[in-house]
């Protein structure tokens, strides 16, 4: 067998990293397919706009945790951890530890409340922009319409 002198390590590293990127490609298309039922063409769409979401709200809470400094040890957070666990199984009741990944559609669903008002303002947002600039857009129309309007008048009236 003979070996390709111009394939190297850092062919093997690029190689690898497109395999690599490839794979977490799918895997993204294939939760996003599971969760919302989209299709391979609106995944890119979905995900911008689920990053757009987090931003926002990843930008709100670090800057309203950077200034707190909380007075819980690990220890103390891992128990608090497990009783939050313990109290989630509780209260959906007994048949709750059967269902697969329980605890990973509870935290969802509290990300998913925390989420909810940034997305809720980022979306008002966006609607706001969208109105400034279809305000904006008539006036250019209208202004234009006005200067059409005048040299065609003067126009007229220079060949009458």
């Amino acid at each position: 067998m003979e070996a390709n002198a111009g394939f190297g390590t850092h062919q093997l590293f690029l190689t690898d990293a497109r395999l690599a990127l490839a794979l977490l490609d799918h895997l993204r298309y294939e939760a996003l397919h599971r969760a919302f039922g989209i299709s391979r063409a609106q995944t890119n769409v979905v995900t911008v706009a689920l990053l757009l979401g987090a931003a926002d709200g990843a930008y709100e809470a670090a800057r309203r945790i950077g200034g707190l400094r909380p007075g819980v040890s690990g220890h103390d957070a891992a128990i608090g951890a497990m009783a939050l666990r313990d109290a989630a199984y509780g209260m959906a009741g007994p048949s709750a530890r059967a269902v697969p990944r329980f605890g990973t559609l509870v935290a969802l669903a509290i990300l998913g409340g925390i989420a909810a008002p940034s997305v809720r303002r980022t979306t008002q947002r966006l609607h706001a922009a969208e109105q400034r600039l279809r305000a904006a857009e008539q006036r250019v129309r209208r202004e234009r319409i006005r200067r059409y309007t005048a040299a065609r008048d003067s126009v007229r009236a220079s060949a009458a």
